[in-house]
């Protein structure tokens, strides 16, 4: 029975040592880790600063649990919010409380069942090999002894995390295309006139002139009013004699066509764009970083790309001046 006691007491005073030890223990905690990447500012920031683009680089994503439900609410802005509910990732929500572009994003992270928020923060630095990239965490442990003591952990642990999603940002970013201004948006699909044809290199250009000609004179005697740009969109793509395309022009409404002229919507859905500047001819190197933009981030592509003309080269002959946005329809 003394044996017994003499444990119990032992137990107590051990017990009541290592909460006396743990109040001496740091009630904060600072995690920080860099990074340099050589790549477009555009890209990383976006990587960064899109809460959906985080599944391509940070070490919790959904590839991590399969169960996880995710919810976003906004965009690259502050109070934007991420919200998910995993089995393995648990559940908790993340906001942007501040926000510098291309310099400094501030987030507060917290999950359920726990009081103490954490706060996050990713710096921009330029550097004259790309960009150096600060990732930090910052909190309270409160009172909890338990929390105490895993905060000597929280360095380590917090911090090889750290290391693999900065590593896996350098290794996505860098290989995406330098292309700048490559970003994903919903596209409102509109009721559109078009004509398909199929053609070869050599009568590429002559069929478009053509077309666009008669779509705009058929919507003109039919006194349609239009909406948006003139657009094209490539069905199939095997120079120089298999070539179909489709050439539209978006309507405010729909008319009905006649012939070879079809009332149709115009593309529309999410997709992955870039504004190309300059003469049509030179257009393919757009189209060529949409391509290994969406290999990079293993998107699904789910139809034709199209390219939407901004300007009229009737209107602006310096061909330097000409928009053009070419679209890559993602699942």
């Amino acid at each position: 029975m003394k044996i017994l006691k003499r444990i119990i007491i032992w137990l107590v005073v051990l017990i009541a040592l290592l909460i006396g030890v743990a109040y001496l223990l740091p009630g904060t905690y600072h995690v920080e880790r860099s990074i340099l990447i050589n790549g477009d500012k555009d890209i990383i920031y976006s990587m960064v600063c899109d809460f959906e683009n985080w599944n391509y680089w940070t070490p919790w994503s959904a590839e991590m649990d399969p169960t996880v439900k995710e919810e976003f609410i906004g965009n690259c802005e502050v109070g934007a919010i991420h919200r998910w509910d995993g089995e393995e990732m648990g559940k908790g929500e993340m906001m942007i409380t501040h926000l510098e572009p291309y310099k400094k994003i501030v987030w507060e992270l917290g999950f359920a069942n726990y009081n103490e928020k954490m706060i996050i923060g990713m710096k921009f630095e330029n550097d004259e090999d790309g960009y150096v990239l600060t990732w930090t965490a910052d909190g309270n442990l409160g009172y909890n002894p338990f929390y105490r003591y895993y905060g000597l952990m929280i360095d380590s642990k917090l911090g090889s995390d750290y290391e693999k999603g900065l590593n896996r940002l350098k290794e996505v970013c860098e290989a995406l295309p330098d292309y700048p201004g490559i970003q994903v948006v919903e596209v409102t699909s509109l009721p559109a006139l078009s004509i398909t044809d199929s053609v070869s290199s050599s009568t590429y250009w002559p069929v478009m002139e053509e077309s666009f000609g008669s779509l705009y004179m058929y919507a003109l005697r039919n006194e349609a009013q239009f909406k948006g740009h003139a657009y094209t969109a490539y069905h199939h793509w095997d120079p120089p004699e298999h070539i179909v395309i489709e050439i539209g022009i978006p309507l405010a409404s729909p008319i009905e066509g006649e012939g070879m002229i079809k009332a149709v919507q115009s593309p529309g859905g999410k997709a992955v764009r870039a504004t190309h500047w300059g003469a049509y001819k030179d257009i393919g190197p757009a189209h060529e970083a949409l391509q290994q933009y969406i290999d990079v981030l293993d998107l699904e592509l789910i139809g034709a790309p199209w390219e939407s003309y901004i300007t009229d080269p009737t209107q602006e002959p310096d061909t330097a001046r000409w928009e053009t946005i070419v679209y890559y329809p993602i699942k």
